[in-house]
């Protein structure tokens, strides 16, 4: 389609290199918007079609039909017997006689469009949108596969991370718990060595409980009175001195305890024992203060192994627990408890708080 011709005869612009048409009648060029044809339109367009591209102006002046048999032109043509006859049955003159039918669409007419062109055209556009669609929504997809693949890795890297942070952790803490078990198997050897050590210091000693409280009053005068009323008699040698302690319950009326510390501990086994005899031989008038001269409302006294802190408490919780069950015997031997439920039943050791389920 090679033409010296270089603008546009509708808007007067330049023509494009390729894209444009040329009027077979007039011979001028036009751009395709100019020509009323898409770029689809013209691909589409075959070279014959081209060719035989007629302009708007020029078909606008060309004659729809064959117009040789209007009423004006038969007017001038020579009267035929045909025109006698119509006259003589008295039709009218001056009506048209129409050729017969033309076609609506005159051959070469570029905007004629066929059924099946028009289905070729919706089938091409339908497919070129749908493939442009997947194909929008396939790079879609690969974009947001493409991030998850991105977040997936993050994450694998994040886990494998925490993975070992956690083994790690784990490691830590086996060997932080295998360490705790030994020191707190350590600390429970210790705590009831410790115990020992204390109890062993206080192997000598009795306690007094019961003895009332007098600004005036004379300890080792009422020790040795206690030594004559059950018949162990202390001489100046056995007692090494005598003390009142302090009460771990400050909210009690009950006077201090004494603390007596012997010469020796069978001198302390000795006086333990003398106590022991006097209670069972006077059942009724069992010891005193009375006994031990001192006025006032008669009140008991009690005399026992001068325990550490820890076996007075699990003394105190084993009395709790045969009364709880009905065990009729507690008493203390060298500073250890011991537990019976009756007199058939055997002599039960608590060591430890653990050793009280053993009470039924």
């Amino acid at each position: 389609m090679a033409s010296v011709l270089k603008t546009c005869s509708g808007c007067q612009n330049a023509l494009p290199r390729k894209e444009y048409m040329i009027c077979a009648t007039c011979n001028l060029g036009y751009d395709l918007l100019c020509a009323n044809i898409t770029s689809k339109r013209f691909h589409l367009m075959d070279q014959e079609r081209k060719t035989n591209w007629t302009c708007q102006e020029c078909r606008s002046k060309q004659p729809k039909s064959d117009n040789s048999n209007t009423p004006l032109r038969a007017m001038n043509r020579p009267v035929t017997k045909d025109d006698d006859i119509r006259q003589s049955t008295g039709e009218e003159r001056n009506v048209t006689i129409r050729t017969k039918k033309q076609s609506s669409k005159p051959e070469g007419d570029e905007s004629y469009v066929t059924e099946d062109r028009l289905q070729a055209i919706f089938k091409q556009e339908i497919t070129e949108t749908i493939k442009q669609l997947i194909s929008e929504q396939l790079a879609n997809i690969g974009s947001q596969i493409s991030g998850f693949q991105d977040s997936l890795s993050f994450f694998s890297k994040q886990y494998d991370a925490l993975t070992q942070i956690i083994n790690e952790k784990t490691e830590i803490i086996s060997s932080l718990l295998a360490k705790n078990d030994n020191l707190t198997s350590q600390i429970k050897n210790l705590t009831s060595r410790l115990g020992q050590v204390e109890q062993n210091m206080r192997s000598t000693n009795i306690e007094i409980n019961g003895i009332p409280e007098h600004r005036t009053e004379n300890l080792i005068k009422t020790v040795e009175q206690l030594g004559r009323v059950i018949e162990s008699p202390l001489g100046n040698t056995d007692i090494l001195y005598v003390t009142r302690i302090a009460k771990l319950n400050k909210e009690t009326d009950r006077p201090r305890s004494v603390i007596v510390k012997l010469h020796n501990q069978r001198r302390r086994d000795e006086l333990l024992a003398a106590v022991t005899n006097f209670n069972k031989n006077n059942r009724e008038n069992k010891l005193n203060s009375e006994h031990l001269g001192i006025g006032g409302r008669r009140v008991p006294v009690f005399v026992s192994e001068h325990l550490s802190p820890t076996n007075k408490h699990l003394h105190a919780a084993a009395r709790k627990r045969a009364k709880e069950t009905g065990a009729k015997f507690v008493w203390i031997r060298d500073g250890r408890v011991f537990v019976r439920n009756d007199e058939q039943s055997h002599a039960i050791y608590i060591k430890d708080e653990e050793s009280l389920k053993l009470i039924s």
